[in-house]
């Protein structure tokens, strides 16, 4: 095998990011057993990049949230971000947060550089590759506010209806 060819790209696997989500909506329809749907909608950024707008609609109540967006450059699928919708939960109810390095007379007093400065910080949510896509979108569809989203969805549709929110769990968990 060459050593020049570039390590983590297959040749044979070539999808998109839209075809990669409408595989996705498809996987929803079927596992949920039609009781939630995944929309997308095209967008663009405020820069003129494109976008897709993922959202949950509950069926039987027509109710629906954004779960997260992904954005790409015009004509060419990667690299490709995912944006999880913005997690407005106050610091106490997250599992990790960032808290802002010292400032002013307190950094002073306490003579840490580390603690200073700004650092570097990674975008988990960047993806080069439609099997990265692949990884990072099943992640995004675990994230905690997107359950919650979720499950928010189906609770309320459900507090009015014949199904328990144990029930419809049953149902996503089978498939």
């Amino acid at each position: 095998m060459s050593n020049f060819w570039p390590e983590g790209i297959e040749i044979s696997d070539t999808q998109s990011p839209r075809e990669i989500l409408k595989a996705a909506q498809e996987d929803w329809q079927t596992s949920s057993r039609g009781v939630m749907e995944l929309i997308l909608q095209d967008a663009t950024t405020k820069t003129g990049n494109p976008m897709i707008k993922v959202h949950a609609k509950h069926v039987k109540s027509n109710r629906t949230a954004m779960l997260f967006s992904v954005v790409y450059r015009p004509n060419y699928p990667y690299p490709a971000t995912i944006q999880p919708k913005d997690d407005d939960l106050p610091d106490f109810l997250k599992k990790t947060y960032y808290v802002e390095g010292q400032k002013g007379i307190a950094a002073i007093i306490n003579s840490d550089p580390l603690n200073v400065q700004g650092k570097m910080v990674s975008n988990e949510w960047v993806s080069d590759t439609p099997p990265e896509f692949r990884k990072k979108l099943a992640e995004a569809f675990n994230l905690g506010i997107i359950k919650s989203e979720i499950l928010n969805l189906a609770s309320s549709a459900t507090d009015n209806a014949n199904t328990t929110s144990e029930e419809l769990l049953e149902g996503l968990e089978e498939n």
